[in-house]
């Protein structure tokens, strides 16, 4: 992730109520948040962090784009301009989410190797990412994104890396014609422009709120939740 790499962080913070697709991702891994201590990697402007202090939960966020920081410190919470692959800390965590991160990194097998050294025994990582590489645009790369991810690329990306799988499903059915429309036809899309009409981003909300309780084979994000294997040092022999 690069730092400020294409930065919207005051556009996102002023459509932060109409941003229909962000609320409903926030609804759905408040879900399957657990513990005490949580780690918000790629926390933007911290909607998400700042929900789960207000359920009590003793959050630390991080995120490579400094004005996004800078947003979510005015909002009280406890956050750092820091990428992942470089950040080092000797706090550990209950559960750690990476909603719409992964996919921004160059080298993801080595940030789930150092996620899960960073979880207490029997933390779990909670993980958004786009699916389909077949659908990869230039919208994609816009944003940033260095993949999008298969189910079995993300599955096996998570077991090598010592997680067990406990969740695992698609939604966001409803923007999966809008994706390939931006493949085939190779314009953009502004989410911000679509989040400024608030009558349909209403609508588009519960759509999606609709949608995720009964969609769980096809949808271009995938949501999952996988627990860290505890494994406990070999010990050596006596040597004389």
């Amino acid at each position: 992730m690069g730092e400020n790499l294409h930065s919207h962080a005051e556009d996102l913070e002023r459509i932060e109520e109409s941003d229909f697709w962000s609320k409903v991702k926030t609804k759905l891994i408040l879900k399957l948040v657990e513990g005490k201590n949580i780690l918000d990697i790629g926390c933007g402007t911290g909607r998400l962090s700042k929900t789960l202090q207000e359920r009590r939960y003793e959050v630390v966020a991080i995120d490579t784009d400094r004005k996004a920081v800078e947003i979510s410190k005015e909002k009280g919470i406890n956050s750092f301009v820091a990428d992942i692959s470089e950040w080092q800390t000797d706090q550990k965590f209950d559960c750690i989410i990476l909603g719409d991160v992964l996919e921004h990194i160059e080298d993801d097998n080595s940030a789930i190797r150092k996620i899960h050294d960073m979880m207490n025994q029997n933390g779990c990582i909670v993980v958004n990412v786009p699916a389909y590489q077949a659908l990869f645009s230039k919208h994609d790369i816009a944003l940033g994104h260095k993949r999008r991810y298969s189910n079995g690329e993300l599955k096996t990306k998570l077991k090598e890396s010592g997680f067990t799988i406990e969740y695992f499903r698609h939604w966001n059915l409803l923007a999966l014609p809008i994706t390939v429309y931006i493949k085939l036809s190779k314009k953009d899309y502004s989410h911000e422009q679509v989040s400024n009409m608030k009558l349909l981003a209403k609508l588009l909300e519960k759509w999606l709120l609709a949608e995720s309780k009964i969609n769980y084979l096809i949808g271009i994000s995938i949501l999952c939740k996988a627990r860290a294997n505890y494994i406990e040092s070999a010990k050596l022999p006596n040597q004389s």
